[in-house]
């Protein structure tokens, strides 16, 4: 039962990272480098718009390649989520100072934190 439980949180987890990371390279690729600031409410220089868009290609791509190895069973995919998801949290923190809506960001990585570390010893021992 608790296998089972564990099963269901590893793919949940991964099924939010799927969405969180598709979301975050279509708008890396929808805004393009220079075009990032369409979607904030606040006028932003070339500069930030830039970085938005790396930061939201780097997030989206590696926050991919982490599901993959958390939803294939993976110790580096476990890993891979944690780290992602502290980046990915420091990263919305930055945002906070651009626009408010970026607390939206930290929903994801929050419950992955918060549901998978707690269980680190169980999930690492059924894990490749």
């Amino acid at each position: 039962m608790a296998h089972e439980k564990a099963s269901r949180m590893v793919v949940f987890v991964g099924f939010l990272w799927v969405l969180q990371s598709v979301g975050r390279v279509a708008f890396a690729v929808v805004g393009t480098p220079a075009g990032m600031g369409q979607f904030l409410d606040a006028p932003i220089s070339d500069a930030t718009s830039i970085v938005l868009f790396v930061m939201f290609l780097f997030l989206g791509v590696f926050g991919l390649i982490a599901a993959f190895g958390l939803l294939t069973r993976r110790k580096w995919g476990f890993w891979n989520i944690m780290v992602i998801s502290i980046a990915t949290i420091a990263f919305d923190i930055w945002g906070l100072t651009i626009q408010f809506t970026a607390i939206i960001g930290f929903i994801v990585p929050a419950i992955s934190i918060l549901t998978l570390y707690p269980e680190k010893s169980k999930l690492l021992t059924t894990m490749r």
